[in-house]
Formats: C-alpha cells, structure tokens, sequence
C-alpha cells in the first residue's frame, strides 16, 4: 500500500516537473528607440528612469502609435469632469473639446521608484500651459446660484505636478505587462490667468464680473477645487498611462523583471 502511495506522488511530481519544462518563456523583443532600458538592479535605476522619461519626451510630441499613445502637445480631452460639493465654492464643472499645449517642455525632476512593487513617482515641472475648451457650471459661490456655459482659456505658469503610480505585473498572452491599479496626481501653480466667453450671460454685467471673479480670486478657486481636480485628473491618466504599459512588455524596459 505504502509503495503505491509512493508512486501516485512520484508521478504527480512528474508531470508538474514536465509541464514546467513545457513554460514556454518569454519571447525577445526588439526594444524601441523611444526606451531606455532600467535594470531593477541598478542602485541608481531612480536616475536611469528620470533619464529614460526625459528621452521620451520629443517622441511623446509626435505620439506613439504602437503605443496608443496620442500627441500630447497638443493634448486634448474630450471631457473632464470636476465636482466639488464642499466649502463655499459648490459647482459641478463640465469641460469638454479641450486642448492643452506647452506639455513638451516637461522636465522630470525626480523619480522615487519601488520597482519591486511597482510603485513609482514622478515629479515634473512645466513652465507653461496654454489650455482652451468649453465649459458647463452649475453650482453655488458662497450663497449665490452660479450658471454658466460657453468658452474658456487659461494659463498656468510654473506647474510643479507629482503622480504616483501604483502598477502590478500582469499576465497577456504569456506575456507580462505592468498594469497601473492606482493613480494619484498633485499639482501646484505660481501663476494663473483665466477668460471665459459666457454665452447665457454675454453681454452683459454678470459675464464681466465673472471674468472679474475668477481672476481677482483664482488663488482660492484653485484651492478650492484642487482636491476635485485631482481625482478627476488621475482617472483621466491612469485609463491614458494603462493604454501604453499594456502595449509595452515588461521585458522590454524592465529586462530582469
């Protein structure tokens, strides 16, 4: 009896052992001029990977379309939304056909990587941004009722912005790709200027005073509605980020993942 059990686990460790053998590994690919392969045991691979996203950034001009990755000078948004139901400031903004430009003189000032866990931040710098679009606001300033519809610009100067990225290695067709499950975005501006063209109240004093409004007090708008923008931001980015980790193996600029 024993010397039967013996054999069942002997030929369960068998074919286990066989289909091992069988796993086919992970193919060679050719890595593409845009990447700058890290190794994760390069204990300066923080530097390699600011270097490598700086490389990037001529190419990210042009968009990468193995990638899916579209222009991002200029980039543009279909849509955002931004809801903030707390503190004086209470509106629920729509902006849509929105187009940025000024993100192609990005600098990556610093990346903290934990490549173990996939966890990575990046802290960037734009010296300007040039964005036009349409908007939709309903809501209440103060105690006021606020709607307004139409266009928009505005200009942000001396952008410091900061994402951190939390990913996990994921597993396509007997490949590995890392997949971002958490996105978190922060910014910070020195200097901003809006102007919009309300089209339910151009022409007259409340279009004006709006106008008015808005840059006389855009300090406290901002912060205001910061904590709202993040997050609609971050989802935003990370469905934009995941498009291209997911076309991108692992291997390719991750070699000894």
């Amino acid at each position: 009896m024993e010397f039967s059990i013996i054999l069942v686990i002997g030929a369960i460790f068998q074919v286990r052992a066989q289909e091992t053998n069988n796993t086919k590994p992970e193919q060679n690919f050719k890595t593409p001029e845009y990447i700058l392969p890290c190794y994760k045991a390069d204990p300066a691979i923080n530097k390699c990977l600011q270097r490598t996203f700086n490389h990037l950034r001529p190419y990210l001009v042009n968009g990468l379309t193995d990638l899916d990755v579209p222009s991002i000078d200029p980039f543009k948004l279909e849509r955002i939304i931004i809801e903030n139901g707390q503190g004086p400031l209470k509106v629920k903004a729509a902006f849509y056909n929105v187009t940025a430009t000024g993100a192609q003189n990005y600098t990556v000032e610093r990346i903290e990587a934990n490549v173990d866990n996939y966890v990575i931040e990046v802290g960037f710098k734009f010296p300007r941004m040039d964005i036009r679009g349409k908007y939709d606001v309903n809501g209440n300033v103060l105690l006021f009722p606020v709607r307004s519809k139409g266009d928009f610009w505005a200009i942000f100067l001396d952008i410091d912005a900061a994402t951190k990225i939390y990913g996990k290695e994921f597993l396509k067709d007997g490949v590995r790709y890392m997949k971002i499950d958490k996105m978190l975005v922060d910014f910070r501006l020195k200097k901003s200027r809006f102007r919009i063209r309300d089209l339910i109240n151009n022409g007259n004093v409340i279009g004006e005073a709006m106008n008015n409004f808005l840059n006389n007090n855009s300090e406290e708008i901002i912060k205001e509605m910061k904590p709202a923008a993040r997050l609609s931001l971050a989802k935003h980015f990370k469905g934009f980020l995941n498009s291209a980790f997911m076309n991108l193996p692992l291997k390719i600029w991750l070699p000894d993942a």
